[in-house]
């Protein structure tokens, strides 16, 4: 619509608001003036009674775009009108006032069909604006829900893959059988919360090497219920699902389960989906009190319960997954790129402070194959790295450096569970001395969880003094010393240090971790080795210890 056209329709009457008679005996050109006046005010009161709506709706409405176009014929034809009452053309008075009342009718249908329209699209928009906030809610609820979960599989696995591992099979078996997306969506995120009740079991019955009593047996089982009334009778869809898995998943096709002797399909499908998922790799992995059994053996074990601990169909469909998915239940990935991929999105989490995200693209790379070695060196090193690059551009600022510093060390300590395992510490004995002045010792932390790992005794000491540093060797007595540092302020404490040494302890091999940990340590240290990648400190360690026993044997 014109500018002008939007002044003639919208702007007020240039003519007084009385009207006369006809019979008045008032001119033809004063008749339509007071026609034409009247007009204005109704078309004034029409639009006036309408909802504001944005300028982008008028336009992009492909309904508000073809009334608007008609708008201004509805214009011609009343001006026409009009017109020919003004010329005095009385033949054509009749016509006119026909053609201004089809108009006017036109005009208002347009109208109140534009205003219903644009309640629709109002209405469409606040939909789509809650539809889209519901989706938002769901995944916070889904985030929280895995952590919750993987907080009660620590307890006794150590790590969160099994909750991990039981997601994926769960979901692939689900979509096995035809279940809407949906469900399966729902499926991925409570199933990992099968086991939620285990937080009421004590951690001596829980964590028993051995077979349990009866009693203790009667303890464990509980945990169904206790699952349940946990999560039960919550808004979120997904904790619904999750209480009738916790409740459902122990009991068995022929009615041998427990906690209240469900058969077939009285069992819920979701509860028998996961209850196949649950003992696969149940049998599939290390557990306190045995040793994992091989694939086969598994298979063989659950083919043995077809139609007595599982639903047929669902054990027929789970081989048919179990071939096409392999033991992990995951596509391979290409190692680079999930590298690349993991270090682009921890590295942006911890630049933002969000430590959820952070923590999830490790353990997700993790569950996906790629090393914790390698994470250290392809990953958060990198990160570290180019968060201090920011700081020292004036991108980021001191605060939100201690933000991810923080971060990182509660993720570190997170990916040192999944690395250490059931290792015992029999290897040489290994001293990590921070030195006073370093701002941070992560670099350095990370050695040392690939050291601890690996077998090694080790020693970590931070905020060390180059004074004191003969005081930690003498009442440690290591078999080998890490020096580390990342700030520049520790670089006297370092050289210090060294001199120290020389002099009081020259048999001790000595490693630098300067440019593995972001400092700034010269190559050249009197042979001393320097640690270029913090993924190859086991190797730079158990090299520098095999040296002496070679020279002694030449």
């Amino acid at each position: 619509m014109s500018g002008a056209t939007q002044v003639g329709f919208r702007g007020p009457s240039r003519h007084g608001a009385g009207r006369q008679h006809p019979s008045t005996g008032a001119s033809a050109s004063e008749r339509a003036a007071r026609s034409k006046d009247e007009l204005h005010r109704r078309v004034a009161a029409e639009e006036a009674a309408l909802p504001e709506v944005p300028s982008q709706v008028e336009a992009t409405s492909p309904s508000g775009r073809s009334r608007l176009r008609s708008a201004p014929w509805a214009a011609v034809a009343i001006v026409a009108g009009l017109g020919a009452i003004v010329a005095g053309a009385w033949f054509l008075v009749a016509a006119g006032v026909v053609v201004s009342a089809c108009a006017a009718a036109a005009l208002g249908w347009s109208l109140g069909e534009y205003r219903r329209m644009t309640l629709y699209e109002q209405i469409e928009g606040s939909s789509s604006e809650l539809k889209r906030a519901l989706s938002e809610l769901e995944i916070a609820q889904a985030e929280t829900v895995r952590r919750l979960s993987m907080a009660v599989e620590f307890r006794d696995e150590g790590t969160g893959a099994h909750i991990e591992r039981i997601g994926r099979f769960s979901t692939l078996l689900a979509e096995q059988i035809g279940m809407d997306q949906e469900f399966c969506e729902r499926l991925t995120h409570a199933a990992p919360l099968h086991d939620v009740g285990k937080v009421a079991i004590p951690d001596s019955i829980l964590l028993k090497p051995g077979p349990l009593t009866a009693e203790e047996r009667a303890i464990v089982e509980t945990h169904a219920e206790e699952g349940y009334r946990l999560v039960r009778g919550s808004s979120s869809s997904i904790l619904d699902l999750a209480a009738t898995i916790a409740l459902s998943h122990q009991e068995k096709w022929d009615g041998t389960g427990y906690p209240r002797g469900l058969a077939g399909e009285a069992i819920p499908i979701e509860g028998r989906i996961v209850a196949v998922a649950d003992v696969f790799d149940a049998l599939t992995s290390d557990r306190v009190y045995r040793k994992a059994f091989s694939v086969d053996e598994a298979v063989q074990l659950m083919r043995e319960q077809r139609g007595k601990h599982f639903d047929p169909v669902l054990l027929d469909a789970f081989m048919e997954v179990l071939g096409r998915s392999g033991p992990d239940a995951r596509t391979p990935a290409d190692p680079l790129v999930l590298t690349e991929n993991t270090l682009e999105t921890y590295a942006g989490a911890i630049e933002r402070g969000d430590a959820e995200i952070a923590e999830g693209a490790i353990v997700t790379a993790v569950e996906d194959g790629i090393s914790p070695t390698t994470l250290h060196g392809e990953v958060i090193a990198p990160a570290l790295r180019r968060l201090d690059r920011l700081v020292e551009a004036g991108e980021l600022d001191p605060d939100h450096k201690r933000l991810a510093t923080g971060i990182t060390r509660r993720v570190l300590a997170t990916l040192y569970r999944y690395m250490l395992g059931a290792t015992e510490a029999t290897r040489e004995r290994v001293l990590l001395a921070g030195m006073v002045g370093d701002d941070h010792t992560l670099g350095l932390q990370m050695v040392h969880d690939q050291l601890a790992a690996a077998g090694y005794r080790t020693i970590f000491e931070t905020e060390l003094a180059a004074e004191h540093l003969s005081a930690a060797i003498e009442g440690q007595s290591p078999d080998l010393i890490i020096l580390g540092a990342t700030a520049p302020a520790s670089a006297d404490q370092i050289e210090l240090a060294l001199q120290q040494l020389r002099t009081r302890h020259p048999e001790i091999p000595v490693v630098l971790g300067g440019i593995a940990v972001g400092g700034e340590i010269p190559r050249e240290r009197g042979g001393m080795r320097v640690l270029e990648r913090i993924d190859e400190s086991v190797e730079a360690v158990e090299e520098l210890l095999a040296a002496p026993a070679a020279t002694a044997s030449m």
